[in-house]
């Protein structure tokens, strides 16, 4: 290898006098030189140029006689008129010859002379040319070029290896360690280049593990090579420093596998350089999947995992009947914890017991006691072998994922009837000593039964100590007093003989914990285990298994109706409430109706009876299920022969009251119970899904069936239903002038405070500027306004957080405009009493500490309310009026088929969309593009016979009840607009083209709305405004700057443009301008107007004959920017609930593709990201990268693998996609945006395939158009162009101007320039046949991104412009980041380091932070604490030391931060025990301390006789504070090298090195033992304090190295020892402390934040400084290389010392409080004061005067800061309340 070498430098050196001469530019005379790494290389380069110089023909010689008559001889190198003499250093030539003797020569014979040496020769430099110059062939940066060049132009390596020479020439560039200069540093690098191919034995050098350069990653581009390169070096940087410095298991375990981390040690251990050749990259990627691949699959085990057998596999012990199983709690690591108790009444000699696993269990995962096991795939069978009374424990072990299933087994030969009592409150006390092991019974009562059975009773009193016996035929009843109960706090002991069957019981009388549920969790865990909670008969209690459960509150009275309904056997009834506080009472009322339908009914209350339930808490199976069906066929029966305009007969009106309740005197509510038959339907339906315990809350909130009958009516009065969440399986019905909705309207208080924020923020100008803090709001026709009210209370809530001044708030006149009739909750604002009453029932008031006011004072005095009777036309002026439009019963029939249905899936999800109907809105049930289950019949049927109800009408079938706009509301409107800036809608009963289709004939515009995805399928909120011009104004203004001449018509097609994509979008792009029409660009109006430009573009680019293509915002589909009511997380189509990996993901546009000419209909998802301006490299980079996740993300989360693609949580996800493609075609047809597309494709035609998952998500489509695209208007760019980049991204690159030039354009231009232009780099989408596609992108060829040289901004025109242009670069991705940091699930956020707050600035009262990290701000970390006793020091440091454990996550790298205090007072020690809770600290006496100060420590640069080192600085530390003489130092310096070689350790072996270290122990014993030394001296006063103290650990064996004792906070007590003794460990310790430092090397580095990996803080250092010793000055002088920071801790300046011991010289960061002994000069070297200077006076006067828990700080350079310092006991009573 070292031949290629060689040669190399032999052609560089003959091609550079070649070229010299031939230039006529070398002289005569002229020397040169150059330096190489030892002499065996001097002498190859030598042979090397002569071998050459020989081949080539230009080789001459060269004599000289020296003065002693020898003759010196040697070779020339012949070049044009001259030739080179080429003198090599060899053979013992001395340095006077080559450099003064043959230089002379040389000169006299007008020759130039190359001297090459090895020797550092500063005379052959002074006078020569350095052929490793600047300039010269051998200049490292050179070199590095030239190595570059010559593999990117080498034709024999391929492109992984030229990446990894790459990569390789980076790092080095980037290593400050490797000497540049050394041209053997080159040389494996230039034999690659020669051998044209990479050896397995290169990767090491590299720091990289092997791959096959020949084949791995052909198909990959250059972007992706280099990550994976960077990943494989990360990757072996990562296990060679656990290998080297940390603990392989401890470190890696997280990764890799127990076995394959012991073939990574075993190799280490037999060559520790080369290890890593017997792994390959992808064996490692592989071992880590196999890791992963565990962790992804965690082991559990059910209760449906688990069988019993007394002979297998025939004789089943069923759960429940003959086994019972109980959880040891509810929590989750509680549940893996399970007691069993198995019934042997066969008394089978062997039981065995069955458990299926997920995964499969290692043989040392698994203890079993007694029991033997075998294995049937990943299943284990357990076998235990016994009789009578036995008890057994198995623990099944998942040491992946840190799990363990506990079975704790009793197996009895009775049957389970003798202990039927004890099934839900048993538990298995097992001991390892068989006979202790106890059943334990919790929360027995004064009764206590077994066998309850029998025929005889026995009674006896329960006593401690006691044998009871229990025949087969007896009923043992055990009775004591709760007074005597009480008295057996440890438990009560009792045997009960079962005829021979002895079973040890120890009884507690304390309470079962009980679980509370709600309706949501209940639903989910019933069809999760697709099993029926058991319903306590005579209480309130429920059960699944042995665990027990409880309801409170509205759902608690839900679950004792339904008991009472089944016990009492109501069909149906009135009561007069049912959510007070009295007792319920039903009036069960008696119904006329066909005896086998009645029957029926029975016969299903029966089947609850029979299965211990009751409706809420029952799943439909086997029994319960046909009791249900034969139920709802008999009910389907009645109306069977019901004829088209008939009229109802009273069996058929009674039949409506069938499982419904009437709420009040006057009914003014109606139920409908579980036993409703549609909500029994809805069940049945609700059983075909599976995996509901994977379904988020959000979907199962929405799987209920409140919107399949809407209204309802009865003896004529409408009724309309709410969507209160109590039981999931109950609706709620109001009438429909009853505004008082229970729940219905939850997302509306959200609503009314976001309105009102974004106003104040949006007209700044109006209530900031001139200083005006009233809004004026109206409420029109908002019922009793208690949602406003609680919208307005959240308001005040949080402004006061922020605006803590009560008087800065803002005030609110309310004027309400109602019909005068209801009471408003706005009346008890004046009614101090009331108000507080209401503001408490509502669970609403000011955080503690918040507010010196209460809520209830605030609202009082900042709002104001007017009422007034709505007469429909006089309104005050308001800023925002909040309207909810009236709406009536229509009086003529809608056809259910007319409306469009807000049902999907086949009738789980519905919602009620309001619909144009003629030329009215129609809000109510419709089965248009609805499929036809047997739920929706029913509830088709149903929606048609409630319409006719009891009122004597004939029947029309397909005919339901629906509401319409009132005309009033169409009157009112005008009024309304012209009194108010905004009008906000809240929840409209009508659709965006009501309004557009105004906006087209006025001034009326929608600034905003908001989708409503949680209860219905309308939309929860649209505002509007006259006051139009500001917004088409401001638009209007922006294009003209951009040199685009728009009419207020093109402004209007843009803001409809906006309105179809984004709700959001209008307001926020004015919101964006400082002021209304202000000339200044910002980067939301810049980047969505590009996004205009690009929906545009791209509709036309898609456009195909076979696929409708409709452009969704992704902002607003995945929650980024937030609706009303929702949260970016909230939303069902939201980056949590998607399930998007965390990292970027674009936000910009999906196009979704419906393929309707297919012979299945297809779905595209084709994600698009925009970019704009400049456009760097790395923000091109990104967006591919964020495309990327978003194709995956979307898929994952829409169309994952089969086996859970049809689960419920996919299906709704879909169904939700769907119903937003609907509704955003809906858009794009009311706002004309591309009139070509066939949007009924989507809106009628297939519509209801859409809504019912009878399509496909396909990818066929990516073989044309790649998996999504980033679409960037570039400056600089002269024409459109398209191509394929890395992960088969499609990259369209168009002209800047194109941005604005597309804005005005149609689709259908668009279109046509692109068919015109026929740009060979652009896809003609449009004549791609898409029939036959399959999907395989391998075909496409990728292209590499080629990075574009980026524009500098200093070189532009106009730094405004070229600001505007990053606006889609960095600014834009901070903007988005800006919302979604908040939600960790969708931002990676790179660490900016360790933050810590020294306290608050006293002249600003801002906070004090010191970045640890920051290498800008503190070059290091070596800080200087200064205070008189009694100032606060100590706690400041505390708090820092605290602060620096609290925030060891934010520091760079994942090692974790140690930080080793020496503790002279007492100060952090186990007495302060606030401080030890604080940072977990560790305390160690200075007894046997666990580390041996005499280890040899290897560095990563060799140190040749490192024991003489270690020995030799023992040594000089212990004659420092013991005062030695040089012959006592000489003794114990060999004293210790003679221990060292007791245990086998030489000085000059280094193998020898890795021996056992002897201890100080063995050291003294090797000194007491010498009777030649004499013991009445210093030292041996110093050895026998040692030896009698024991500092050190004696035992080896138990020490470990300080580096790994020193993670997290670990404290040395010196208190209370004597001085010496402390000075001592000190030293010694920082002895043992450096060469650790040394040996772990550097720090990591990323950007300009360093890893902090060690701080050291000596507390009163003056103790120790003062002794002079060297290694804490060269922790503090090197420390910061290595990442360590040391904190000196003392009363006075003067304790740093001066000249050379001055230890403050080394000191970055000074905290100084108040100081007693202080002198100007000390303020000057601290603050960098001139001497008696004003500032410097000031400074030293000021610390005179601190107070205690103040200081002045100086961080690096920056100014004196004076601070109240962040005192540790503040930080930890913020951390216990926290």
């Amino acid at each position: 290898m070292l031949k290629e070498f060689y040669d190399f430098i032999a052609k560089r050196i003959n091609r550079y006098f070649l070229e010299l001469s031939a230039e006529g530019s070398l002289r005569k005379g002229e020397s040169f030189c150059l330096k190489l790494d030892d002499s065996d290389t001097v002498q190859e380069v030598s042979d090397a140029i002569k071998e050459l110089a020989t081949k080539e023909n230009n080789c001459g010689e060269y004599e000289y006689q020296c003065m002693d008559g020898s003759i010196y001889r040697t070779f020339t190198l012949q070049v044009i008129d001259n030739e080179i003499i080429i003198a090599a250093q060899i053979n013992n030539m001395t340095n006077d010859f080559l450099c003064a003797t043959l230089r002379n020569a040389a000169n006299v014979a007008g020759k130039p002379l190359l001297m090459i040496t090895s020797n550092p020769i500063d005379s052959a430099k002074s006078g020569s040319i350095d052929m490793a110059a600047n300039g010269m062939p051998f200049y490292a940066d050179n070199l590095m070029t030239e190595i570059r060049k010559m593999a990117e132009e080498s034709t024999q390596l391929s492109t992984l290896e030229k990446r990894i020479l790459d990569f390789e020439l980076k790092r080095r560039d980037s290593d400050v360690f490797s000497d540049k200069t050394s041209l053997y540093e080159y040389r494996d690098l230039l034999s690659i280049m020669s051998s044209g191919s990479i050896e397995k034995e290169n990767y090491p050098g590299f720091r990289l593990f092997p791959v096959d350069g020949k084949k791995d990653y052909q198909n990959e581009g250059k972007t992706q090579i280099d990550k994976k390169i960077k990943e494989n070096h990360e990757l072996f940087e990562k296990i060679d420093r656990s290998i080297r410095f940390g603990n392989v298991e401890a470190d890696l375990a997280e990764d890799f596998e127990e076995g394959f981390l012991m073939r990574i040690e075993k190799s280490r251990k037999d060559d520790p350089e080369h290890w890593s050749i017997l792994f390959t990259y992808a064996e490692m990627i592989a071992a880590m999947e196999k890791k992963q691949a565990k962790k992804d699959n965690p082991l559990n085990i059910d209760l449906k995992d688990i069988s019993v057998y007394g002979d297998m596999p025939l004789n089943a012990l069923p759960i429940d009947e003959k086994v019972l199983v109980r959880n040891e709690g509810s929590m989750k690591t509680k549940k893996r914890t399970r007691s069993m108790m198995v019934f042997n009444a066969d008394k089978y000699p062997e039981i065995h017991m069955r458990i299926e696993c997920n995964a499969r269990i290692m043989n040392n995962d698994i203890s079993s006691d007694d029991a033997s096991y075998v294995r049937d795939g990943k299943s284990l069978v357990f076998c235990f072998t016994r009789e009578g009374v036995s008890f057994h424990k198995i623990e099944i072990k998942d040491a992946v994922n840190n799990i363990t299933y506990v079975f704790k087994v009793c197996i009895i030969d009775i049957s389970l009837e003798y202990l039927s009592g004890i099934k839900r409150n048993f538990v298995i006390d097992y001991k390892k000593t068989k006979k202790n092991c106890k059943v334990k019974l919790i929360g027995i009562g004064t009764d206590l039964v077994f066998n309850s059975n029998g025929a005889t009773n026995v009674s006896e009193k329960l006593n401690d100590n006691t044998q009871y016996k229990c025949k087969y035929d007896e009923r043992l009843h055990l009775y004591t007093t709760e007074e005597e109960l009480s008295d057996f706090g440890s438990g009560i002991y009792i045997e009960i003989n079962f005829s021979g069957i002895v079973l040890p019981l120890i009884l507690f009388p304390d309470e079962v914990k009980s679980v509370e549920m709600i309706g949501r969790k209940i639903l989910r865990e019933k069809f999760s285990v697709k099993k029926s909670f058991e319903s306590e008969e005579d209480g309130d209690h429920f059960y699944k298994g042995s665990q027990e459960y409880h309801a409170k509150t509205n759902l608690l009275k839900e679950l004792r109706i339904e008991k009472r309904i089944i016990h009492e056997r109501i069909l149906h009834g009135k009561c007069r409430q049912i959510h007070g506080t009295d007792d319920l009472e039903i009036d069960a009322e008696e119904l006329v109706l066909p005896l086998s339908l009645k029957q029926a009914y029975y016969d299903l209350l029966q089947s609850y009876k029979e299965n211990n339930t009751i409706p809420t808490l029952a799943y439909m199976s086997e029994k319960l299920k046909v009791a249900a069906e034969n139920f709802l066929q008999e009910f389907n029966l009645l109306y069977e022969s019901l004829e088209e305009g008939s009229y109802l007969s009273q069996e058929q009106e009674n039949g409506l009251l069938l499982g419904t309740l009437f709420v009040g005197r006057n009914d003014d509510e109606l139920l409908f119970t579980p036993f409703h038959p549609l909500n029994l339907a809805y069940q049945l339906q609700l059983c075909k899904e599976t995996e509901f315990e994977n379904a988020t809350d959000i979907v199962i909130d929405r799987l209920n069936s409140i919107y399949l009958l809407p209204y309802t009516k009865h003896n004529k009065k409408i009724y309309k239903v709410s969507d209160q969440m109590y039981s999931m399986e109950w609706k709620y019905y109001a009438p429909v002038e009853n505004r008082k909705y229970r729940g219905s309207r939850r997302y509306v208080p959200k609503l009314i405070e976001e309105k009102i924020t974004e106003f104040i923020s949006h007209f700044k100008y109006i209530f900031s500027d001139i200083n005006n803090k009233t809004i004026r709001v109206n409420l029109i026709n908002m019922g009793d306004c208690s949602d406003v009210f609680n919208g307005i209370a959240q308001y005040f809530i949080h402004a006061i957080g922020k605006t803590p001044d009560v008087d800065q708030l803002m005030k609110f006149e309310l004027h309400i405009y109602s019909d005068g009739r209801k009471a408003n909750v706005f009346e008890n604002i004046k009614e101090y009493s009331q108000l507080k009453a209401y503001l408490t029932a509502s669970k609403l008031s000011f955080a503690n500490g918040v507010a010196m006011n209460s809520l209830e004072g605030v609202l009082s005095k900042n709002i104001e309310c007017y009422f007034h009777k709505d007469i429909g036309k006089q309104y005050e002026y308001a800023h925002i009026s909040f309207y909810e439009m009236e709406s009536e019963i229509t009086s003529e029939s809608a056809t259910m088929d007319q409306i469009e249905t807000g049902i999907s899936l086949g009738g789980i999800v519905s919602g009620v969309p309001s619909s144009k109907y003629g030329q009215k809105y129609r809000t109510g049930f419709g089965i248009k593009y609805a499929k036809k289950t047997p739920v929706i019949k029913l509830a088709a049927k149903y929606n048609s016979l409630v319409q006719v109800g009891n009122t004597g009408n004939p029947y029309h079938s397909g005919t339901s009840i629906s509401t319409q706009i009132d005309k009033l509301a169409e009157e009112k409107m005008e009024y309304i607009y012209n009194a108010s800036n905004w009008v906000v809608f809240v929840d409209p009963k009508v659709d965006l083209d009501f309004f557009s289709e105004k906006e087209a004939n006025s001034d009326l515009l929608i600034i905003h709305y908001s989708d409503q995805y949680t209860s219905s399928s309308g939309y929860d909120a649209i505002t509007v405004t006259h006051k139009s011009k500001q917004y088409s104004k401001v638009i209007q203004e922006y294009l003209k700057e951009k040199g685009v001449s728009a009419e207020l018509e093109d402004v209007a097609k843009i803001i409809n443009l906006f309105n179809a994509i984004n709700g959001d979008w209008l307001l926020r792009l004015v919101s964006s301008k400082k002021v209304i029409g202000a000339n200044k660009d910002s980067t939301f109006s810049r980047e969505k107007i590009s996004i205009v430009a690009a929906i545009k573009f791209m509709l036309a680019f898609l456009r195909h004959p076979d696929i409708v293509w409709v452009p969704i915002s992704l902002e607003e589909m995945l929650r980024v920017s937030g609706g009303a009511g929702l949260s970016s997380t909230d939303g069902i189509l939201s980056h949590k609930n998607l399930g998007f990996d965390k990292g970027p993901t674009s936000d910009d546009l999906l196009f979704i593709g419906l393929n309707h000419v297919s012979d299945q209909i297809k779905i595209y998802l084709y994600p698009t990201e925009v970019k704009t301006g400049i456009n760097a490299n790395d923000v091109i980079k990104k967006a591919f990268q964020q495309v990327s996740a978003t194709a995956t993300g979307l898929q994952e989360a829409m169309n994952p693998e089969e086996d859970i693609a049809n689960t419920i949580m996919y299906k709704v996800n879909r169904n939700f996609l769907m119903q937003l493609l609907v509704t955003s075609c809906k858009k794009m047809k009311v706002y004309h945006v591309d009139n070509s597309q066939n949007w009924e494709m989507i809106l009628d035609k297939f519509r209801l395939a859409l809504l019912n998952e009878e399509y496909i998500i396909s990818t066929d489509i990516q073989e044309i158009l790649g998996r999504g695209s980033v679409l960037s208007f570039r400056r600089s760019l002269a024409s459109r162009k398209a191509s394929f980049k890395e992960d088969t991204i499609n990259f369209i690159e168009m002209p800047e101007k194109d941005e604005f030039d597309l804005i005005l354009s149609s689709v259908d231009e668009i279109h046509a320039d692109i068919q015109n232009t026929r740009n060979n780099d652009l896809l003609l989408f449009e004549e791609c046949k898409v029939e036959n596609l399959t999907g395989d992108i391998t075909e496409i060829t990728s292209m590499e991104f080629e990075e574009l040289e980026e524009v500098n901004e200093a070189d532009s025109d106009d730094n405004d412009n070229n600001q505007e242009n990053h606006v889609k670069n960095d600014s834009e991705d901070n903007e988005k980041n800006q919302e979604t940091v908040e939600n960790s699930d969708t931002t990676e956020i790179k660490s900016e380091g360790m933050k810590i707050l020294f306290g608050l600035n006293q002249q600003d009262g801002s906070d004090v932070i010191w970045e640890p990290n920051n290498t800008d701000i503190l070059f290091h970390t070596n800080t200087g604490i200064i205070g008189t006793m009694g100032t606060g020091k100590t706690q400041f440091t505390k708090s820092l030391i605290t602060q620096l454990y609290l925030q060891r996550k934010n520091n760079i790298g994942v090692e974790n931060l140690g930080i080793l205090i020496f503790d002279y007072k007492g100060d952090y020690n186990e007495s302060k025990r606030d401080f030890v809770d604080a940072t977990n600290a560790t305390i160690l006496k200075p007894y046997q301390l666990p580390f041996n100060p005499l280890a040899l420590t290897k560095s990563k640069v060799f140190k040749p006789l490192l024991p003489i080192h270690i020995a030799n600085a023992f040594k000089d530390t212990i004659s420092k504070v013991y005062g030695l003489g040089p012959k006592q130092q000489d003794t114990l310096f060999q004293c210790i090298i003679e221990t060292y070689g007791m245990c086998g350790i030489q000085a000059a072996n280094p193998s020898s090195w890795d021996n056992e270290a002897p201890t100080f122990e063995q050291v003294y014993q090797r000194y007491a033992n010498d009777e030649e030394i004499k013991k009445n001296d210093s030292l041996a006063a110093a050895m026998n304090k040692l030896h009698q103290f024991q500092v050190f650990e004696n035992n080896p064996n138990q020490t470990k190295p300080l580096f790994e004792i020193l993670n997290g906070v670990v404290v040395i007590d010196l208190s209370g020892y004597d001085s010496d003794i402390q000075s001592l460990i000190v030293a010694i310790t920082l002895d043992l402390f450096y060469v650790q430092v040394q040996a772990a090397g550097s720090s990591k580095l990323d950007g300009k934040y360093r890893q902090l990996t060690k701080l050291i803080l000596v507390d009163e250092a003056d103790n120790f400084m003062s002794e002079g010793f060297s290694s804490l000055k060269k922790i503090l002088k090197e420390g910061r290389e290595f990442g360590v920071g040391t904190i000196l801790s003392t009363q006075f300046l003067k304790h740093f010392g001066s000249g050379d011991d001055d230890y403050a010289k080394y000191i970055l960061t000074w905290i100084v409080h108040n100081v007693a002994d202080l002198k100007t000069s000390d303020v000057d070297f601290v603050f960098k004061t001139e001497s008696k200077s004003i500032e410097s006076q000031r400074l030293f006067n000021d610390i005179k005067q601190l107070e205690k828990h103040h200081s002045i700080v100086k961080i690096s350079s920056e100014k004196p800061k004076y601070i109240r310092d962040r005192a540790f006991w503040e930080l930890y009573n913020e951390l216990k309340s926290n």
